[in-house]
């Protein structure tokens, strides 16, 4: 007869084949978050990326089709900027937007760049307010 004290052990359920266990992405994300008042008086709080180090923030000037932005930098360069293939149909871009950009080190840093990130209208404006850009 078996000892009722003990509790059985349970296996954990193996992966199915092709599939693989998921891990929580931990990444050291440099952002800050604001409060700010909304439409109706209430207040909202909102999470503004900061650019990590190697990222430069801009302004886009122009559209240049094929998946390329014109973009003048706060370092002074104005460099065309492709944008990557994960953000290609998630990421819409227009005029006067800014974003953040990383520059291709090594390979025409001064006149090429990735973009990283786009902030929306109220991160703009607390960026402008910070003095992290101007918006002219």
């Amino acid at each position: 007869m078996e000892n009722l004290s003990t509790p059985k052990k349970t296996k954990k359920p193996k992966p199915k084949k092709g599939q693989t266990k998921r891990r929580r992405k931990t990444d050291d994300d440099p952002s800050v978050s604001i409060k700010t008042v909304g439409t109706q008086g209430q207040v909202e709080y909102v999470r503004v990326r900061l650019p990590k180090q190697g990222e430069v923030l801009g302004i886009v000037t122009q559209i240049l089709g094929a998946d390329r932005l014109l973009v003048r930098c706060t370092d002074g360069h104005t460099r065309v900027v492709r944008i990557p293939g994960k953000y290609r149909k998630r990421l819409w871009t227009r005029q006067n937007d800014i974003v953040s950009v990383m520059p291709w080190y090594g390979l025409q840093e001064d006149t090429r760049a990735d973009l990283v990130y786009r902030y929306r209208r109220n991160q703009a404006e607390w960026l402008e307010k910070k003095g992290y850009i101007s918006l002219d």
